[in-house]
């Protein structure tokens, strides 16, 4: 089968299948549901294959900065090997035994995430740093700007309404009124692009998503 026909039978494939889930997801067919819920069953399937690539992948990736010794990150590759390796045998022992292993539930609760939380936490000084950025005065739309971030500040915080009893009733005029229309516009642009995008990869337009370059 030559390359061109494998381009096409991706296509007609993705077709059928977005054709289908469609169909079903508007009209009561049980012939059209029945194949939908397998098409699930398939891509969940091929979901599980792809985070097990994605962890052969990273295991390879790390096990070759061990082998050169890449300076500053060889440590945190062998860190990752001995704590990859720990984790998957004690889930195989669950998976063996039919219940969580007592070892794993606590590295998953103490460590996992105590870890999840403080790298949560450590972006709030990124983001105070883009808002300090943002919020800087430089014409009047910046200075709006400032203005409506420091009612919303002072409405979201317990101080704000210490200090004076208005913070919390023009700071939640700033969300209803400013903010609530501002997300729905994004909602429905950012709904009609994926719609575009969609009816691009079903005509094949859009070449990306084969992992092509665009045309």
């Amino acid at each position: 089968m030559s390359e061109v026909y494998k381009r096409e039978l991706v296509f007609i494939v993705a077709g059928i299948v977005a054709a289908v889930m469609m169909v079903t997801y508007f009209f009561d067919i049980p012939v059209l549901n029945g194949v939908a819920q397998q098409f699930q069953v398939w891509a969940l399937i091929i979901q599980l294959m792809a985070i097990g690539l994605g962890a052969i992948n990273l295991v390879r990736l790390n096990y070759r900065h061990i082998q050169r010794k890449s300076e500053g990150i060889w440590v945190f590759s062998a860190w990752f090997m001995v704590l990859f390796s720990i984790m998957l045998l004690l889930g195989l022992v669950g998976l063996a035994t039919g219940s969580e292993h007592a070892i794993y539930s606590w590295i998953f609760t103490h460590v996992y995430t105590s870890l999840s939380s403080t790298l949560y936490a450590i972006t709030g000084f990124y983001i105070f740093s883009a808002a300090y950025r943002a919020f800087r005065a430089r014409n009047i739309d910046a200075a709006i700007l400032l203005i409506g971030g420091v009612f919303v500040m002072l409405t979201n915080a317990p101080v704000g309404a210490v200090i004076w009893k208005g913070f919390p009733i023009i700071g939640g005029w700033f969300n209803i009124a400013g903010q609530v229309p501002a997300m729905r516009t994004f909602t429905i642009t950012g709904a009609l692009g994926l719609l575009a995008y969609g009816f691009r990869t079903l005509l094949g337009k859009e070449r990306g998503f084969y992992g092509e370059a665009g045309q």
